[in-house]
Order: structure tokens, then sequence, then C-alpha cells
């Protein structure tokens, strides 16, 4: 295994532990792959073991190597939750700051939105189609609208067929949930027609995505979301000036 050189200068431990993982980007060491031994590294790099037993600690901890007592030291193949739980929590420290939560849902879902068009299938079609006859049944009282407008949107993620995404739009949900709820029945109560153009906005991205129209489905999508966006926003505002209390949670 070559790549590892001495190590000569910024605290030993640190600079052992930035080496391992520029080699793993690099794509000299990939998710499998034994490493040397304690006592290999510690020859290679010219340190002491303790140092390197501190850097394979800290990749252990951060779930990038795997210590198999026995058998030795292994690149970890990373599990969809090692990505989504530190963002998940980011994500929960920034949900009193709406406008940054919106605007990564945006970026999420109108590049997701252009994959379901890509990769959809049949029964992909279908789901999203029964929710939007459901969303058409639910008028003019949109008493199901809430549920209907989470299914609906993370039935457009899951036929983009990439997990990540689809992950990370089912925290985005959860998150709003718990900013936003009061907020959107106010703006569906308090706004004539909104439930009924919501409405048609998810019948026309529907259509699109069963047409394979990525650009028009991207661009509904945007155009969309930016409205909920600026909605909300506003209304997120006011209910706050008014001291109201936003605890209970939605979806957009």
């Amino acid at each position: 295994m070559t790549g590892f050189r001495p190590v000569k200068t910024k605290r030993t431990s640190e600079s052992i532990l930035e080496q391992i993982k520029t080699l793993i980007i690099e794509g000299q060491l990939a998710p499998g792959d034994k490493l040397l031994t304690e006592r290999e590294l510690s020859e290679r790099l010219q340190v002491s073991r303790a140092s390197v037993r501190e850097a394979l600690s800290a990749l252990n901890l951060a779930g990038i190597l795997e210590i198999r007592h026995g058998e030795g030291i292994y690149i970890k193949r990373p599990a969809a939750n090692a990505i989504i739980e530190p963002l998940a929590f980011i994500l929960l420290l920034e949900k009193d700051k709406l406008q940054n939560i919106l605007e990564v849902r945006k970026a999420l879902e109108v590049e997701a939105v252009g994959l379901a068009c890509e990769r959809r299938d049949e029964d992909d079609l279908e789901r999203i189609a029964a929710l939007v006859r459901a969303m058409e049944a639910d008028l003019p009282e949109a008493r199901e609208a809430e549920r209907l407008d989470l299914e609906l949107h993370l039935a457009l993620v899951r036929a983009g067929k990439n997990p990540l995404i689809t992950s990370l739009m089912s925290t985005m949900q959860e998150i709003m949930g718990q900013t936003l709820r009061v907020t959107r029945a106010l703006w569906l109560s308090a706004t004539a027609g909104t439930a009924r153009r919501l409405f048609e906005e998810h019948r026309d991205i529907y259509r699109a995505v069963r047409e394979r129209d990525k650009e028009r489905a991207r661009d509904i999508m945007y155009k969309h979301l930016w409205r909920v966006e600026v909605e909300l926003a506003r209304l997120e505002k006011a209910n706050r000036g008014a001291g109201g209390d936003d605890g209970a949670g939605a979806k957009g």
C-alpha cells in the first residue's frame, strides 16, 4: 500500500487522520479494504504507535474505519444514516430559520422531480395519480390537505430512485412539521382559492412527470415551492409578530 509519507508537521494524530482520509478520497483506499496494521502504520509514518492508535480511534468513532478485533482494520462502507443523521442535526439547529429550510427543500425537490421524470415507473405514476385524485376530492374543505401534500411530495421524490434524496426529504418534512402546521393552516383558511391552486400545481407536476417533461416539471416545481416559500415566510413573520405559537408543525 503506497501513499503514506512520514509525518513531520501538525499534531501527529491529526496528520495521520488527514492522510488516511485523503487516500480514501483519492480512491487509493476503498470501502472494504483492509488497512495496514497499527505497527505497520507506525513504521511507515515514522510515528509512535500511540499516535496511530489515537488517529484510528477517531476515524472509528467517525464511522470511517471499522476495527475488527482479531481480524484487522477496514475501511467502512458508509450507511445512508451516516450522512443523513449529521445533516438532520444541522437542520434541527436551523429550524427557527424558516427561510434556510425552505431554500434547502426547494433545491432538493426541483432536482428530485427531474430525476422522477427520468426514472419513474408505472407504479410510481399510479401512486402519484391516486394522490392527485384524492387532493381534488378533498376540495373545497381541504381537510386532508396536509397529509396528502406530504405524501405526494414524498412520492415524487421516491420516484427519482435516489435513497439519499428520499431520506433527506423525509427529514426536511419532519423538521418543517415542527414549525409550520399553524402557519399553513392559517394560509389555507385565510387566502381564497389557495387549496384549489395548490391542487392544480400538483396536478400539473404529475402530468409533466407522466410525460417525462423534465424541464417543465422542474419549472413548475420551482415556481410552486417559491410561492409556498414566500407565503409561508410572510405568514410566519406575521404570526410571530402577533405573538402566535407555531410549535405544532406542518408541511409545505
